[in-house]
């Protein structure tokens, strides 16, 4: 089995343990603080992925960084897969549990990218736009990429859409190669 089902298991498990214990907001809370951890600490990442360290040790480890941080619900899960060796997968659960609760919760992560800086005004009509649209709470991360030289791109999921005249303009450059404009 791919390592991508099984992190979709383990996260399935949890989130139906947590929907059932009525923590489903809590885990989820605990699951992003301990994403920020691993995010923070390539020491942790690499502790998580050796074999070589024992599996005791590294439920220590989670016990000194989150027994005092996150749920017992969370913290018996990471003890779980540290018991079936799975905690190298931890990032990959945390990104599957993502997924599965904003699903459930009705909301959707956007890119949006401009040339520059927008005001929050802008910011405001974009996202009410965009929420409009896909029937869904969007949260943003707004990123400025001066190499569009104009325009807006929105990257939701799977979903590109790209208004930036860098995009257009080798829409324009491609046109004239073909000698559809001439």
């Amino acid at each position: 089995m791919t390592e991508q089902r099984v992190s979709l298991r383990y996260a399935k498990a949890v989130y139906e343990t947590a929907l059932a214990a009525g923590t489903l907001d809590t885990v989820y809370n605990d699951f992003i603080a301990i994403g920020k951890v691993l995010n923070q600490s390539q020491l942790l990442r690499t502790m998580l992925k050796s074999p070589v360290i024992k599996t005791w040790k590294k439920k220590n480890v989670f016990k000194e960084l989150f027994s005092n941080m996150i749920s017992e619900l969370s913290f018996n899960f990471i003890q779980l897969i540290a018991d079936k060796e799975r905690e190298f997968l931890l990032k990959d659960i945390i990104a599957s549990f993502d997924k599965l609760y904003l699903a459930k919760m009705n909301i959707i992560k956007a890119d949006i990218v401009t040339s520059r800086e927008v005001d929050e005004t802008l910011r405001t009509k974009i996202l009410t736009e965009l929420s409009r649209r896909l029937e869904k709470t969007v949260i943003p991360t707004f990123k400025v990429d001066e190499s569009i030289i104009g325009g807006i791109m929105i990257r939701v999921e799977d979903w590109v859409y790209d208004a930036s005249v860098q995009n257009q303009l080798a829409k324009l450059r491609n046109q004239l190669i073909e000698g559809k404009l001439i």
